[in-house]
């Protein structure tokens, strides 16, 4: 008995060999060992913001980190601007609104609504975001909380320079508000823009990333650094291998 199920297993055994040859034979198994082609990226643009609030006294009293939301005007006007300037597809598609002479160095701040209550978060920003919620325009209401240009700096350019595709290039800018109006200003929103200003209601200009954060309250004379890191690269992997 012990002997015919010794011969039964391996009968099984040789059918299901000769099974994967037979399959192997007509192309049912894939039998190369070169590995693929890889073309798995990550983080080839990237954003981060960095906040913070001092007292009128210049007291450091709140620091915040937090990385960003780039949007889809963003993305297509860079490629534009990359690959088709002159015009084309892109071009005709207006994928580019504002003027585009200095980049996007603005930096806009705002309230995303009027009601909002300081010390909580605002809705997350979407991909389709074409404005902040409620930015803070240059009237006298908002005196020192209007949009500026981002301060870069000479150790604000990196270059990517690594043997690895790990490495990044990288421009932070930054600027300073200072609340000169009467009475608290709260912010909990940030943007890049590519215009000082389009419009009263910030309509014609275009918008690069934006990032909402709990709410920040400034008093009068305290003022709100608002920094922004842009890296491009980073890729993970791009592989060559054969097929």
């Amino acid at each position: 008995m012990k002997l015919g199920t010794t011969t039964l297993i391996l009968g099984v055994a040789l059918t299901v060999v000769a099974g994967l040859f037979g399959a192997a034979s007509f192309g049912l198994i894939e039998t190369n060992n070169v590995s693929k082609a890889s073309t798995t990226t990550t983080g080839l643009i990237t954003g981060h913001v960095t906040t913070i609030h001092k007292d009128s006294a210049g007291n450091v009293v709140g620091y915040r980190q937090s990385d960003n939301l780039i949007v889809n005007g963003g993305e297509n006007c860079t490629l534009k601007m990359l690959f088709a300037a002159a015009g084309g597809a892109a071009g005709g598609n207006n994928v580019c609104t504002g003027a585009n002479t200095a980049g996007y160095r603005w930096i806009a701040i705002g309230n995303t609504t009027s009601s909002y209550i300081a010390g909580n978060t605002p809705g997350a920003p979407l991909p389709t975001d074409t404005n902040l919620g409620n930015p803070y325009n240059s009237t006298a209401a908002n005196a020192g909380m209007a949009r500026k240009f981002g301060n870069v700096g000479l150790s604000g350019w990196s270059n990517s320079t690594g043997s690895t595709n790990a490495g990044t290039a990288t421009v932070v800018m930054s600027a300073t508000f200072t609340n000169n109006a009467v009475g608290a200003r709260v912010v909990n929103e940030s943007g890049l823009f590519n215009m000082t200003d389009g419009g009263s209601n910030h309509q014609t200009d275009g918008m690069f990333a934006k990032q909402v954060f709990s709410g920040i309250s400034l008093n009068a004379n305290d003022s709100l650094t608002v920094q922004w890191t842009i890296n491009v690269g980073g890729t993970s992997t791009f592989g060559t291998g054969g097929s």
